[in-house]
């Protein structure tokens, strides 16, 4: 070897040695490494229920999703989009596709997205107020039972999730040390989130909020501020022509038309009642109890709002910003959407683990003055306590993921035998709409409310062949008698009991 390779390689093995010292360096912090075990610990429970549950069957969301997918990546035609899917997940699976037909890597995006938002916690937290709360509230976000199951649906929940964590992380950052590339980042993060779901973008009413209070009007004269206005726009823009080319509209408010009603202040009182009346069944009552008296303390920011004006208690502006991502968003959430659904709250579950983890920092220095011994005694259990009852208690993560491994299996098999028993051309009408045209490949359509409305519909389309009734999604009731009125043949059927005397779903062919 000459002098030139030689000197080349002691280059190497030093920066090499460097490195190695530095990640042993990283590790020798007992935060880095707490820190560290709670990632390992989410990947691996992830892992765990990803290899149980990766070839469930999919949900009606699921599907609108997966078949947008399928048809970009085939380039076949598609008649079925809605306003209220946005696009950047189904486009992302659509890549996917053209690697495999296989639901695997759309599972394993959702999955490092989950594991991804449990770092973003961390961080967030630890920005917020220090380390220690960073790490309580990456357990309790490690081990959140909506966070574990909605790892393992193909919806944006979790992308969506993942996006806003990092876009109020950035914002603060923003706000706390004043750069504008945390501004411009956060503003790209929330329009890349708002890509996967609509929603994610009710945080922009709580950053605008903020931002006025502390700023008053010179927030319009920032020129970063409209920089960042306009990477949002910029990005959503693509979005906004093709919702514009698709629905003849501006797609926020073509979709918006679609989940709200015109009386949203009464909708959305008691969306919101409903709500703070399921808030038990989301955490341990420990927990529950810690998050109530926790957010009292952040309140009082009321009784010095005056200060808080002025701009002259950074504390009071810390508290106001928190304050502002957990209420802003569960109120458009409530006002804009007209019916409950947990996954629609997964973006202030974050700022709630916040600030339980504060208070719980609060309480445990309180203690420590007295026992150090007891205090982390008392600290230990109940981070045992809230994991077990996110994962193992009856009704949470395990229960809940597992039980439902095998709903919609019956018209997943259903799907599947049409793809094999019939020709591309033929259609079917179904309930099930979306399952069975992604698992079919044959286009489908829905019952139609009355008998005279199917029998028109019957006698254009003469490429509809399959007739197909289910009670797990219930068709209008003329449907139920028609298959005997009009002496339609059985051809496949799925049944609860070995003596087929209980349908789950009967399968009929149109003469």
């Amino acid at each position: 070897m000459d002098k030139q390779g030689e000197i080349q390689n002691e280059n190497e093995n030093e920066i090499i040695k460097k490195r190695t010292e530095k990640i042993i360096t990283w590790f020798k912090n007992p935060y880095n490494l707490a820190f560290f075990s709670i990632i390992l610990f989410a990947i691996i429970i992830r892992l765990y229920y990803f290899f149980i549950v990766s070839s469930q069957p999919i949900w009606w969301d699921e599907a609108e999703y997966l078949n947008m997918a399928k048809a970009w990546s085939s380039g076949a035609e598609y008649l079925k989009y809605d306003s209220v899917r946005p696009i950047l997940f189904s486009l992302i699976m659509a890549l996917f596709f053209k690697i495999s037909s296989t639901e695997f890597l759309p599972r394993f995006f959702l999955l490092t997205l989950s594991i991804i938002s449990v770092v973003g916690v961390y961080y967030l937290a630890k920005e917020l107020y220090d380390k220690r709360v960073g790490l309580l509230s990456c357990f309790f976000a490690s081990v959140f039972y909506l966070n574990l199951f909605y790892t393992y649906r193909l919806q944006v929940d979790i992308p969506s999730t993942a996006f806003v964590i990092f876009a109020i992380l950035f914002f603060y950052r923003y706000s706390k040390y004043n750069l504008n590339k945390d501004l411009y980042l956060g503003a790209a993060l929330l329009a890349i989130g708002t890509l996967f779901k609509q929603s994610t973008a009710f945080i922009l009413l709580a950053f605008f909020l903020y931002f006025f209070t502390i700023d008053k009007f010179n927030l319009l004269k920032k020129k970063e501020m409209w920089i960042a206005a306009s990477i949002f726009v910029l990005i959503e823009l693509p979005y906004i022509i093709w919702g514009y080319i698709k629905f003849g509209g501006f797609i926020f408010t073509e979709a918006a038309g679609k989940v709200a009603t015109d009386n949203y202040l009464i909708s959305g009182y008691n969306v919101a009642k409903n709500y703070i009346v399921l808030f038990p069944n989301y955490f341990s009552w420990p927990l529950l109890i810690i998050f109530i008296l926790g957010l009292v303390l952040i309140c009082k920011i009321f009784v010095g709002f005056d200060i808080l004006i002025k701009n002259e208690n950074k504390k009071l502006n810390k508290d106001w910003f928190v304050f502002l991502i957990l209420v802003i968003p569960f109120l458009l959430t409530s006002i804009l959407i007209t019916h409950n659904e947990d996954r629609y709250l997964m973006h202030i579950f974050p700022i709630i683990f916040i600030i339980s983890s504060m208070l719980i920092m609060i309480i445990y220095d309180f203690i420590k003055k007295y026992s150090k011994t007891f205090a982390i005694i008392l600290l230990i259990c109940l981070l045992v306590f809230n994991g077990f009852f996110q994962i193992a208690s009856t009704g949470y993560a395990d229960d809940l993921i597992k039980s439902k491994k095998y709903s919609y299996l019956e018209i997943k098999n259903a799907g599947e035998w049409f793809k094999e028993y019939t020709q591309p051309n033929e259609e079917i009408i179904s309930q099930s709409l979306h399952q069975i045209e992604y698992y079919s490949e044959r286009n489908t359509i829905a019952f139609p409310d009355t008998e005279e409305e199917f029998e028109i519909l019957r006698q254009k389309n003469k490429n509809l062949k399959y007739y197909m009734l289910s009670v797990i999604q219930n068709s209008p009731p003329w449907s139920y008698a028609y298959p005997q009125n009009k002496n339609l043949t059985i051809i496949n059927g799925y049944f609860t009991d070995q003596t087929q005397q209980q349908p789950v779903i009967l399968i009929y062919i149109l003469y």
